[in-house]
């Protein structure tokens, strides 16, 4: 498979529930994900060792139902976003075990203006 590098960033408003989706194809078809696990690791910069954002299939961050892809971040976590930019990947683990990289980019935080003193 050949993963997908986005030019535009993901765009998180601070302070608002963040969900955003992709159904997967391959040749025009669905591709079937049953059993597969989706992880988001996103960090200000690659070599950097603080995670800013995880996301997982295990810990509700990611939903996958047929061949879409779901992120979900909650208020609560996007209230507490003090940085403004990073660079993620998204990786899927197939039933065999074998691990690819299925999405890779940036994000942007920005201030929502609700937030504001």
């Amino acid at each position: 498979m050949q993963p997908y590098f986005r030019k535009d960033p993901l765009f998180i408003i601070q302070g608002c529930s963040f969900e955003h989706g992709w159904d997967w194809t391959a040749g025009g078809q669905p591709v079937d994900l049953t059993g597969t696990r989706f992880e988001l690791v996103a960090k200000a910069s690659a070599s950097d060792s603080k995670v800013l954002i995880y996301l997982s299939t295990e810990n509700g961050g990611i939903k996958v139902s047929g061949n879409t892809i779901t992120l979900l971040i909650p208020v609560d976590k996007t209230k507490g976003y003090g940085w403004r930019a990073a660079v993620f990947d998204l990786r899927v683990t197939w039933p065999s075990g074998r691990v690819d990289l299925f999405m890779s980019g940036k994000i942007e935080v920005r201030p929502g203006v609700l937030n504001a003193p």
